[in-house]
């Protein structure tokens, strides 16, 4: 392989054997600890899961055509990893609603971006490596290379956990507040679906995420869905507990047909002393996180304003004996 003049090829040979390593390990690890099931079992757990769908009302967004296009484009990228099992590729899809993100093209985009950012990667090291005054040899280079392509290669699965999770922290931490309003609107008179519709519109400001979903949930409702999947739909594209919780009540209210503003009067008194409990949590949890800095950063400087002088002192007195 010709190369121009100046650039040296062991950084590139490095970078593409570390990607290729680290696809290996990946789909290594994929075979040997993903849980094989029957094929009949998947498809039917794929055509009966309910809320882990696109909804043709999240189709008609206007930023739909901007996904079509980016998938389009990262689509031959996204076959190379793309996982092979159902069961692996429904675990991969309800990440991705949970963290948002419910096109039809999400898993490709996801998935060409995750090879996408190694491949960068790989050009930037090895323009690095080419631009330094002596390169790397083969075996610094080869760790360099696997380190870094190892990062950027499980990087996309490291954000969307934190996506999925700071998610999930603002439906909880807004919900019952949410559930407040709509003990307020049942309890003055209003049907249950026009006060999910007046709670959406009221934490528009304060919960878009939350007002989002409930309205989500209204529209499907509208649409002929029937309550109880609705509710169970909500529960599956959030991943809260607390949901899932106020779905099953809601089920079972109209299952045995007993008062739904008492049902959910006792919801919201539950979710928020489980929302005290856990700001608790959290207060005993601070002392524990607070021992390591305060041993290695405000203990030596206590040591040193305290003992320093009679230490200075006494190595002056000895100094001078």
């Amino acid at each position: 392989m010709n190369l121009p003049a100046g650039l040296d090829p062991t950084m590139l040979v490095a970078a593409v054997g570390g990607l290729v390593v680290v696809i290996a390990i990946g789909m290594g690890a994929r075979a040997m600890f993903g849980r094989r099931k029957d094929e009949v079992i998947e498809r039917l757990e794929r055509s009966t899961s309910t809320g882990m769908d696109v909804s043709a009302f999240e189709r008609d967004r206007p930023q739909e055509r901007n996904f079509t296009v980016l998938a389009n484009i990262l689509r031959p990228l996204a076959r190379i990893v793309k996982p092979s099992g159902g069961e692996e590729l429904s675990r991969l899809n309800r990440s991705l609603i949970h963290g948002g993100y419910r096109t039809d093209n999400a898993v490709e985009i996801f998935l060409g971006i995750k090879l996408l950012i190694p491949t960068i990667v790989i050009i930037g090291l090895w323009q690095i490596d080419s631009h330094l005054e002596k390169p790397f040899e083969l075996a610094p280079a080869i760790s360099i290379a696997f380190i870094s392509i190892a990062i950027a290669f499980f990087l996309p699965n490291i954000w969307l956990r934190g996506r999925i999770s700071e998610r999930q922290t603002g439906i909880s931490s807004s919900l019952p507040d949410a559930m407040d309003l709509l003990v307020t609107c049942v309890e003055a008179g209003l049907s249950l679906d026009a006060a999910m519709a007046r709670v959406g519109q009221e934490l528009e400001l304060v919960a878009p995420v939350l007002a989002q979903e409930m309205r989500q949930t209204m529209l499907e409702i509208q649409a002929g869905v029937r309550r109880s999947d609705a509710f169970h739909r909500l529960s599956n594209r959030t991943g809260v507990e607390d949901l899932r919780t106020l779905s099953a009540m809601i089920i079972q209210t109209e299952m045995f047909g007993t008062s739904v503003s008492r049902a959910l009067r006792v919801h919201a008194e539950g979710m928020r002393t489980k929302r005290m409990q856990r700001a608790e949590e959290l207060a005993a949890m601070a002392s524990v996180k607070m021992t390591m800095p305060l041993i290695l950063c405000i203990l030596p400087c206590l040591f040193a304003v305290v003992i320093g002088p009679a230490v200075a002192m006494m190595a002056g007195r000895f100094s001078g004996m």
